[in-house]
């Protein structure tokens, strides 16, 4: 799925956006491109020349051109490999990108939801992502769909009143909206089952997916009412007893160390009761999986409640079911690519929302680029036995080594793709000094780009017969 050069990357993802005119078209796979090679540097210094920025910048600031035709053609890119796979994770998040520049004026009077930026002229623009993940290979296959918002006005009013509005016009409505957006262009969604966090936990969205025949795993957020034996959730989990355990990694984040976690399995099947002031069917029959860390009683203790629509009827599909869940955490990788890691989106400074969102959606695309560059050799037992040349030509693993291995002689049969990992992250002056292994997107998109300047170079050398 990742596309090593950047020109037949844009043009694959861009190269069909219906812009009203094919010269807009080529000026967006020349613009994406542009940015690719040069992620998280301004628009100014993506561009080769002064005609590439001055074309850049009509683009970007021409009304007749929305984020919404730049991102369908993303889409399209993605929706046509989605449905070539077996069974697909379309997994949902929402993040905020934060601005205090001028285009705030546009973005409501809400302030920033960022803790680290406190200042009153902050605002915050809003993206609920989808991102699409092949289950069986586990990786990431592109970008479904994008949700922008912002907050004109706090809501005032009783809890109760607001709780009455029509559904469309709450922002939970995002998580059914998205759906909505990719079922209408795929049709078919029996290869894709949705994965999303405890913030849809909405009976009206779980009731939406079920009457659809969509399927879907949400993790539970509160102790709902059931219908049946058991008055309530916990009641009915309280009878339970594991149907089998398993170990996972839960790597270091702030003050939370690494560790390996032994977790108990259980399942059983529920019918949740319709809440007071919620529409839709009486009763909602579904299957839960519960995961919980054994011999571990503090706060950072694992324990996930998971509503689905999959069948559950032994440890195993249990288990494939708490895997998926895990992998929800590969969209909020996706989001701290495209904010900080990687593309750096927040360092924006159109002046307009309109003209932000373009270049937005564009560098979402290229955020999704660079995890899947990331992607390559994570798994690192495989990556010792797969071939290097699967990703890298002759000339390149060679200039590789030779930039990264000084002194040594070039090895007549091609490294293995894990070298080729950890050669492109020294060649982006990638030093592991938590000493875990894993290298960050940032280093690996530079030493890529380093390689892609030194392939280049001895093109131009070898043009010149020096």
């Amino acid at each position: 799925m990742f596309e090593i050069d950047s020109a037949k990357w844009a043009a694959l993802v861009f190269g069909k956006a219906q812009l009203k005119d094919p010269r807009r078209t080529k000026r967006l796979v020349n613009i994406a491109t542009s940015m690719a090679d040069n992620a998280g540097k301004s628009l100014v210094n993506s561009c080769p020349d002064p005609a590439s920025i001055e074309g850049a910048y009509r683009f970007i600031r021409n009304d007749h051109i929305n984020d919404e035709d730049i991102a369908e053609a993303g889409y399209l890119h993605t929706d046509a490999i989605v449905k070539q796979r077996p069974l697909v994770l379309a997994l949902q998040d929402t993040t905020g990108l934060s601005y205090k520049h001028s285009v705030c004026q546009e973005l409501g009077a809400v302030n920033s939801a960022s803790s680290e930026k406190r200042s009153p002229k902050g605002r915050t623009l809003y993206a609920h992502s989808t991102l699409m993940l092949d289950a069986h290979e586990e990786k990431v296959i592109g970008l479904a769909y994008q949700h922008y918002w912002y907050r004109e006005k706090k809501q005032i009013g009783k809890q109760h009143t607001l709780q009455c509005r029509e559904r469309e016009l709450k922002e939970s409505y995002k998580w059914q909206n998205n759906v909505e957006e990719i079922a209408q262009r795929l049709g078919d969604l029996s290869n894709v089952i949705d994965v999303c966090d405890r913030e849809a936990d909405i009976y009206e969205y779980l009731d939406y997916q079920q009457s659809a025949g969509h399927r879907f795993v949400v993790r539970a957020k509160g102790n709902r009412r059931l219908l049946g034996e058991h008055p309530k959730l916990e009641d009915a989990l309280a009878q339970l007893k594991p149907a089998g355990k398993y170990t996972i990694d839960i790597q270091q984040k702030g003050g939370r160390k690494a560790r390996t976690a032994t977790i108990a399995l259980s399942y059983t099947q529920v019918i949740l009761k319709k809440p007071q002031r919620a529409k839709g069917a009486e009763g909602l029959p579904l299957n839960i999986v519960v995961c919980t860390e054994v011999n571990n009683d503090t706060k950072s203790k694992l324990q996930w409640l998971l509503y689905t629509t999959e069948q559950v009827t032994n440890a195993d599909e249990a288990r494939a079911i708490s895997r998926y869940y895990e992998l929800r955490w590969r969209i909020e990788e996706f989001h701290k690519i495209w904010k900080s890691e990687g593309t750096e989106v927040e360092k924006l400074r159109m002046q307009h929302i309109d003209n932000l969102k373009k270049a937005a959606v564009i560098q979402a695309f290229i955020a999704v680029r660079l995890f899947q560059l990331r992607e390559l050799a994570q798994n690192k037992e495989a990556a010792e036995g797969i071939c290097c040349t699967t990703y890298l030509n002759e000339i390149s693993w060679k200039l590789l080594f030779k930039a990264t291995a000084t002194g040594k002689p070039i090895p007549t049969e091609p490294p293995s793709l894990k070298w080729a990992y950890y050669a492109l992250a020294r060649l982006g002056r990638w030093y592991d000094s938590k000493r875990t292994g894993r290298v960050g997107t940032k280093a690996m998109w530079d030493g890529w780009v380093r390689l892609m300047w030194l392939v280049e170079s001895y093109a131009f050398m070898k043009e010149l017969d020096l």
